[in-house]
């Protein structure tokens, strides 16, 4: 399987869904963890700072320069899953991700700030589908059941077409604390993880 976690905005746990998925993805095969977020500590921090990181079946890389699908392209094969966390504002980078991509993940927090960029990310998602298939959804994160927004985020992705994954990140201290660690149960992205597993075998 091949992931990109991905969105224009920052702030939306694009590092924290990348991390989580290729760890529970590294259960079932090597997985490569690229690190395509040049501004931020990302990916790559995480793992080092993570005493039980387990690399010999997650490995690690840094490629957030405008070769990243030059240099990502032939290492594919080497890996049975391989996740791209792509930082924001940089919609090059996101594309050259979605081009070597099988799955875009949007995290999002449902409030109307974070859904801003939302369009530019779809069309880029639309532009790299139409060279070779590509399943973009948003992922809700950050979610307090107690709170409107969540049906309110939903709706409104509705109303403008954008696909939404049925599972998602509840607002606990888990997450807030989770980097440089390498959990071994991963709450509520093993939902995500089983989603895009069903997905896959619908394609």
């Amino acid at each position: 399987m091949r992931i990109t976690s991905g969105n224009l905005k920052g702030g939306t746990a694009k590092t924290t869904t990348a991390v989580h998925l290729a760890l529970g993805l590294a259960r079932s095969g090597r997985t490569l963890l690229v690190d395509a977020d040049p501004g931020q500590d990302g990916a790559v921090s995480w793992s080092q700072e993570a005493e039980d990181w387990p690399a010999e079946r997650c490995i690690v890389i840094a490629a957030a320069d405008r070769n990243l699908a030059r240099q990502i392209r032939p290492m594919l094969d080497d890996y049975e899953h391989v996740v791209f966390d792509v930082g924001p504002k940089n919609p090059n980078l996101l594309q050259q991700a979605l081009s070597l991509s099988e799955h875009l993940v949007v995290p999002v927090r449902p409030t109307g700030h974070d859904l801003a960029e939302l369009g530019k990310v779809f069309d880029l998602a639309a532009d790299a589908d139409a060279l070779s298939p590509l399943t973009a959804e948003l992922l809700l994160v950050d979610v307090d059941r107690r709170w409107a927004s969540e049906r309110e985020a939903r709706a409104w992705a509705d109303s403008e077409n954008f696909p939404t994954m049925r599972s998602q990140v509840r607002h606990l201290i888990r997450f807030a604390y989770a980097r440089g660690t390498a959990p071994d149960e991963l709450g509520d992205y093993e939902d995500v993880l089983a989603e895009l597993h069903e997905g896959d075998k619908n394609r």
